[in-house]
């Protein structure tokens, strides 16, 4: 038997239902992928015939789709400086975040794709249920290099543990 206010485990759940369960989770992980890419920049070379708005651009030409630039943009995402969820529940961006491409697409997208939603909403979902979270420093100085990170100042928090059954 479990003791009075201890949180019992989450149930084993699979991938299908850990995301139908978890629509907002899976949400809040693309929102910030869009709003702060792990990855800001995916140099490829240009294949044959490859051409951007209908310009060709040359075979074997360097190019590198700027994720930063993309994920704010007003003709992708309404309200591009504003944390929305919901709005891949909605469906406006195609399945994973598809419009961003934070995982690649095509041919090349990341084999770990699905592994690392599930990781990513699994870790979430059992540290949101058994913790506060809160800040325990200030907010980190954002710099952009081969990843995003906020390496320069840090990101301190607080893990807080839940209280059960009171209140």
């Amino acid at each position: 038997p479990e003791a009075a206010g201890t949180p019992s485990p989450p149930p084993r759940l699979s991938l299908g239902e850990l995301e139908a369960s978890c629509p907002l989770l899976l949400g809040c992980v693309y929102e910030a992928l869009r709003l702060f890419p792990t990855v800001p920049t995916t140099p490829h070379i240009a294949p044959r015939g490859a051409q951007l708005h209908g310009l060709p651009i040359p075979e074997g030409c360097p190019v590198s789709p700027n994720k930063v630039a993309l994920g704010l943009d007003p003709n992708l995402f309404s309200q591009p400086h504003a944390f929305d969820p919901e709005r891949y529940a909605r469906g406006e961006h195609g399945p994973h975040g598809a419009a961003l491409a934070t995982f690649g697409a095509g041919p090349r997208i990341c084999v770990g794709l699905r592994l690392a939603e599930t990781e990513l909403c699994a870790l979430l979902a059992l540290l949101l249920r058994r913790f506060e979270i809160e800040p325990a420093g200030p907010a980190p100085r954002e710099w952009c290099a081969v990843t995003n990170s906020p390496r320069q100042s840090g990101l301190s928090l607080r893990l807080v543990p839940r209280e059960w059954g009171k209140g």
